[in-house]
């Protein structure tokens, strides 16, 4: 994999929004159905919870509300792939399956799962931040609905420590969903993240196992300098679906994966975010075709793992 030039600096330290104009049509129905919480006063409370999370992590997700909309629920393939085997009952002996939700930040791609009809059991959530676990049960009113020993915290992709609590879910995931987390990384960071994923994953259900998810890419790939909170600039790694796939089938091709994955098919697509007015839901996100030369765009991912 051959890294282009490095990209122009950027920053995101100063991205807030004061106020939120109106809530997401497909959040504003969870809150009312599944959280229970009146639609008259949905959006000081999402206001209130988002202020109270950037005190703490002024991120640009927390400071532009990115937060309330259902990125996995917009992904191709969210309804075959992802929530179809997680809603259906097992009545004969094959795997039940697993989701587990890395980066989940307030849970709200997993509460969306919760209110398609998911069965709660099976869904898991990590964050390296124990504080986004007590926002998303404040956010979605939902303590009792989710048990709270599925909510994994600390979890760090790129820990090596044997104390890691990820550990708990070693080889026993089937859908596990990675959205908005690589892209934070450098280029070795992301194979080792990579290879905490492949370990995650469950190895003897007789078929292929699922890591689905989406981030920022480029068509242009390469490394680019990204300013954190601290002012600071660290390298972080945009792919297209070629560099994207080349990962993948590099970290499976070498040490003890070499031999224990028998197949990694990793599919990609590479698509332009926008905001469109609907006359039923507001203000909507649409994904279009990205323009030449874009090194912003929006990848979403599906990677199947055989296990030999």
């Amino acid at each position: 994999m051959t890294d282009t030039d490095q990209r122009e600096a950027s920053t995101y330290a100063s991205r807030f929004y004061e106020t939120l104009e109106a809530l997401p049509k497909s959040l504003s129905d969870l809150l009312t159905s599944y959280s229970g919480i009146p639609k008259d006063v949905q959006r000081d409370h999402v206001l209130k919870l988002r202020n109270e999370a950037y005190s703490c992590f002024p991120y640009p997700c927390i400071g532009t509300f990115r937060f309330i909309e259902f990125d996995l629920a917009a992904h191709y393939a969210y309804k075959e792939h992802v929530l179809s085997p997680l809603k259906q009952l097992i009545l004969d002996d094959s795997v039940e399956p697993l989701f587990l939700d890395l980066g989940t930040c307030f849970g709200q791609d997993l509460r969306k799962l919760a209110y398609d009809g998911a069965l709660v059991h099976r869904l898991w959530a990590s964050d390296i931040e124990p504080k986004f676990i007590d926002l998303g049960f404040k956010l979605f009113n939902d303590a009792d609905k989710l048990p709270r020993d599925h909510f994994i915290c600390p979890g760090n992709l790129l820990s090596a420590s044997p104390e890691d609590k990820l550990r708990i879910l070693d080889d026993k995931v089937t859908i596990l969903h990675v959205t908005a987390v690589f892209h934070l990384f450098s280029l070795d960071d992301q194979k080792t993240a990579a290879d905490r994923c492949l370990r995650l994953l469950r190895k003897d259900t007789g078929g292929p196992v699922l890591v689905v998810g989406a981030q920022v890419g480029s068509t242009v790939p390469g490394p680019f300098q990204l300013q954190n909170v601290s002012h600071d600039y660290s390298h972080k790694y945009r792919h297209n679906e070629k560099t994207w796939q080349e990962l993948w089938k590099e970290v499976c091709g070498r040490g003890m994966w070499k031999d224990k994955v028998e197949n990694v098919d990793v599919n990609s697509k590479l698509l332009k975010r926008t905001k469109e007015k609907d006359s039923e839901s507001g203000e909507i996100t649409v994904f279009k075709e990205p323009d030449p030369g874009d090194n912003m765009v929006w990848q979403m991912f599906e990677i199947w793992v055989t296990f030999s």
